[in-house]
């Protein structure tokens, strides 16, 4: 007769073997969830146009003949979806590794009179003595006593099936309408580099901008005088020098200033500089000229 100690190891093979099959079940529920809500993202927001930015990609969708247009981008997004759907659970099986189906956990949790006396009975069911002996026939009695269907998550496997079923719908709905959401990741792409451009050519102009001077008024504005260097400046309030339009009364004055030569000088009412007299001369001959220009 086989001892009780001795039917521990295959007892948990027993219950793995059927408790697996369920796991499995499970993750294959969430992965195709997982997978038709990437592919319902997909659809209602139009991702297939990132796929043509790839190069070649626009060439191939035309020159194929197996499938229309519409139906060749939703197997982009198909693609697409399977694709980050692998990535997830490549990342969730290298680093999610807690996470991982393990029986001697489950049941610990499930039953907490196993907790610790099982594991340690499970590690030492190669090292038989009177301690680990009485330790593994004990748990054997507990193991036989247990409902192993009572662990089974179908809670967890009916709500993901549940919701693979609702998402599946929705994707097909879109598909068959040919529903999405007004919005282009293409066209946001370009919206954001035309800002981009934009806003650098602005940025551009208002550092590379320099007053150019009106080709017409071609009158120096620095003038010798002793040897020395005098800056003439206009204050723009006068009009002169920077556009063509002289109201009545400025032309009028010049006129009378330029037949009355020896008449004293008279300054504008918007010229403030002070200078020395000497300049008047100067800057009488200067507006003059500017004046029967």
């Amino acid at each position: 007769m086989v001892r009780d100690y001795m039917l521990v190891v295959p007892l948990l093979d027993k219950f793995k073997s059927y408790l697996t099959w369920s796991y499995r079940t499970l993750g294959f529920f969430q992965t195709a969830g997982k997978f038709v809500f990437l592919f319902l993202l997909m659809i209602l927001f139009n991702i297939y146009e990132l796929a043509y930015y790839i190069p070649g990609m626009e060439k191939l969708s035309t020159s194929q003949t197996c499938l229309g247009i519409y139906w060749f981008n939703l197997g982009l997004m198909a693609s697409g979806a399977l694709l980050l759907t692998l990535l997830i659970s490549l990342v969730y099986r290298l680093f999610g590794k807690g996470n991982r189906f393990n029986l001697i956990n489950l049941l610990e949790t499930s039953f907490p009179d196993l907790r610790t006396r099982l594991s340690t009975a499970y590690d030492n069911s190669q090292n038989i003595n009177i301690v680990t002996k009485k330790l593994l026939e004990d748990v054997h009695v507990q193991l036989s006593g247990i409902r192993i269907r009572s662990i089974v998550p179908k809670k967890q496997i009916f709500r993901s099936c549940l919701v693979f079923l609702l998402v599946s719908g929705l994707a097909t709905f879109c598909i068959y309408e040919g529903f999405s959401f007004n919005i282009s990741p293409g066209k946001l792409i370009d919206d954001f580099w035309d800002n981009l451009h934009n806003m650098n050519a602005r940025a551009a102009y208002e550092d590379d901008e320099k007053v150019v001077p009106d080709s017409r008024y071609k009158i120096e504005a620095v003038i010798i005088k002793n040897g020395e260097q005098v800056e003439m400046k206009i204050n723009p309030t006068l009009g002169l020098g920077f556009t063509s339009q002289i109201d009545a009364d400025t032309e009028q004055k010049f006129n009378a200033s330029s037949d009355s030569f020896n008449e004293n000088f008279r300054y504008s009412q918007t010229y403030s500089e002070n200078l020395p007299e000497e300049y008047e001369p100067l800057i009488k001959q200067y507006f003059e000229d500017l004046s029967s220009r």
